[in-house]
């Protein structure tokens, strides 16, 4: 998780720990819906990657 920037922990911990919506999340943000959504991946896939 430390490999990843601020922003998409952020953003992985709120999805998974809050089990909030991605809309939830860019509205916490100040960020679209669909940005959260495809930081959320990006920074899943990153951890795929890492392992």
């Amino acid at each position: 998780m430390q490999k990843l920037d601020e922003q998409t922990r952020e953003v992985i911990y709120l999805r998974i720990t809050g089990e909030l919506s991605f809309k939830e999340i860019g509205i916490i943000l100040n960020k679209t819906e669909n940005w959260a959504r495809i930081t959320f991946y990006r920074g899943k896939n990153k951890l795929k990657e890492v392992d």
